[in-house]
């Protein structure tokens, strides 16, 4: 079996969220998109404003402009040369140091790759349907009209009158490219183009040898697999903090996105993120829907029982936005409110949370497929399976990565050439977004720790033994 009953379970530490000068990063994301607003607004006016400014002052705001465009690519740079390296170092700690073994565990993952389909599912169909990209010109490249007026960002950055190029189309490709791309031609080139189905893929092989070996050195009373484990441990607390580093400067990317955005392209950002929040909202929902189809097909368990009990772990998750905060009181619910045993809870709550994103995932497929449409990038349905399978593998390795969504999210865009320049304007709303798609992860696992018992669970007083101290630090999923 996966986790031992007979004490409390290793639940892996989230590492914490950066804090700058005490406050948590989303309140400086806010302070810059306000921040942005009147900068915005000032480069949109019309360029006939600086015909009469000293050479100087011109010389310096194109400075600002060029700071406004060039800091917001170097932070992504850097974040999309550290996300494969995390990624590893990532699934390679969550499946060495987890025993998961069984049959109980085997049907937990089984239930969590359902479940993470049908949320991919659910947010691109929805993407499809509402196209909130296409109301959205803020990320579109508008040619300016010759003769037009022009704005003084144009005049400051030198932008040509003439009509930009288009994104390019990504190629299409067939479904046999799609599964023959999976196999890497060689190791070393997966991770030169970055391509995340292969580095997963490769990874999750070499981890499950390795956790074999363990095992084989654990009966023969060997110990120097903990050599290997001790490695990746102190390698990706290494590469976690260099990202954490990375992540602090993000407000200074949003505020420089979000300014050249408003300036080039007015409120239409903002429009465009508003239809956003609804795709995700209702997919979420419809999530939420499908997990009480569940409970009633497979265990019996009333939505309304359900949703009582769940009632102050939704409430904790939303405020905290953590799923390890979350777990004592989780617990509480599944052990004491539903009935649920004290092996599938802990099985599903503290192990099966390092593989369990389903709101993560929807949320990252919606978003791939917003910002191809706000690009001008035709996905085609071969395309679309890339990005669900991209972004399965994805939320396989950003549990244990703090912003997971959003780190590896440049390498979902890459599988199918869709532009990331703009990506940081989804920060100006991930602050609630998060909180809902970690309450949807936190639901799936109370979910699967139900259909794991497999009947509807009685009610009864919460034992004592199933409370276990939070993690000291954490973070948003």
């Amino acid at each position: 079996m996966t986790v031992d009953v007979g004490s409390s379970p290793s639940v892996a530490d989230e590492p914490a969220a950066p804090r700058l000068f005490g406050r948590p990063l989303y309140f400086w994301v806010l302070l810059g998109v306000v921040a942005a607003l009147p900068l915005g607004w000032f480069l949109g006016q019309d360029s006939q404003v600086a015909d009469r400014w000293p050479a100087p002052v011109r010389s310096a705001l194109a400075a600002l402009v060029l700071g406004l465009d060039l800091i917001p690519g170097l932070i992504l740079r850097a974040l999309t040369a550290f996300a494969a390296p995390l990624i590893v170092l990532a699934i390679l700690s969550a499946i060495l140091t987890n025993d998961i073994r069984g049959r109980q565990g085997a049907r937990m993952m089984g239930f969590y790759l359902l479940n993470t389909l049908v949320a991919m599912t659910i947010g691109l169909t929805l993407a499809n349907l509402i196209q909130p990209g296409q109301r959205s010109q803020a990320l579109r490249t508008e040619p300016l009209e010759p003769g037009g007026p022009r704005r003084l960002i144009h005049v400051l950055s030198d932008e040509s009158a003439a009509p930009s190029q288009t994104a390019a189309q990504p190629p299409r490709k067939s479904l046999r490219d799609v599964v023959t791309e999976l196999v890497p031609r060689n190791l070393v080139q997966a991770f030169l183009d970055n391509n995340l189905a292969q580095i997963v893929l490769v990874t999750i092989a070499v981890a499950i040898a390795l956790a074999r070996l363990r095992d084989q050195q654990r009966l023969l009373g060997r110990t120097a697999y903990q050599t290997v484990i001790d490695l990746v441990t102190v390698g990706f607390e290494v590469a976690m903090r260099v990202l954490l580093w990375i992540v602090s400067l993000v407000p200074l990317a949003v505020f420089g996105v979000v300014t050249t955005s408003l300036a080039r392209q007015g409120l239409g950002l903002f429009l465009g993120l508003g239809s956003f929040i609804v795709t995700v909202l209702l997919g979420l929902a419809l999530q939420l829907a499908w997990y009480l189809t569940l409970l009633t097909a497979r265990a019996g368990l009333s939505p309304g029982r359900f949703l009582r009990a769940a009632s102050d772990v939704m409430a904790t998750t939303f405020s905290t936005a953590s799923t390890a905060a979350t777990i004592p009181i989780t617990l509480s619910a599944l052990t004491g409110k539903l009935g649920v045993s004290r092996e599938s809870s802990q099985l599903a709550a503290c192990v099966g949370t390092n593989f369990n994103n389903d709101g993560t995932a929807l949320y990252q497929a919606a978003a791939a497929l917003y910002f191809a449409q706000s690009t001008g990038v035709a996905l085609t349905l071969p395309d679309q399976m890339i990005v669900m399978l991209t972004t399965l593998l994805a939320s396989v390795g950003a549990g244990g990565i703090p912003s997971g969504s959003f780190v590896t999210m440049p390498l979902i865009f890459s599988a199918v050439r869709i532009p990331a320049d703009n990506l940081f304007v989804l920060l100006t709303i991930d602050w609630f977004l998060d909180r809902c798609r970690t309450t949807s992860n936190v639901l799936g696992d109370m979910t699967v720790a139900v259909l794991l018992d497999g009947r509807s669970p009685a009610r009864i007083d919460p034992p004592s033994e199933a409370r276990i101290d939070p993690p000291s630090d954490s973070q948003p999923s």
